[in-house]
């Protein structure tokens, strides 16, 4: 009889903890959701767009991704612009090493970062200009922390 007790008592402690357990899972997920609770992500920075035409608006911020972003006139690209002067594939922005680095893919007519044609990978900082077929963007932080 005694044993039967103690597990009983065990049985009744552990509904106890996975009812608590269930609370707090779902305090937390309402939190997230009403964005009293953020999970940081890292802030990779934007390309804003400054001289604009129909599908890519003047003033327009693009989020670059960890994952990277690739800009072209073709549509397999995250951006697609609508540029004769912009290669099929022109540029690609990788995330490496905590440090956004962009990368001309073979374009006819370059990749221009401050007024200068890259040849090989280069790092971006904030408040440079990169310049894309007939288009320029500058690169920032994204929603405007601090550097």
């Amino acid at each position: 009889m005694q044993a039967v007790l103690v597990i009983g008592r065990i049985v009744f402690v552990l509904v106890i903890y996975l009812f608590l357990l269930r609370l707090l899972t779902v305090l937390l997920a309402d939190l997230k959701n009403k964005g009293i609770l953020t999970k940081e992500e890292s802030e990779l920075g934007c390309l804003e767009v400054l001289n604009g035409a129909d599908m890519l608006p003047k003033g327009r911020k693009i989020r670059i991704e960890p994952k990277g972003l690739k800009i072209g006139r073709g549509k397999q690209n995250d951006i697609v612009v609508p540029d004769h002067f912009c290669s099929v594939d022109h540029a690609e922005f990788k995330y490496t090493h905590g440090a956004i680095i962009v990368e001309d893919t073979g374009s006819t007519n370059g990749t221009w970062v401050n007024g200068e044609r890259i040849n090989s990978p280069i790092q971006l900082v904030p408040g440079d200009f990169v310049k894309i077929g007939s288009m320029t963007f500058q690169y920032t932080r994204w929603r405007n922390e601090g550097i």
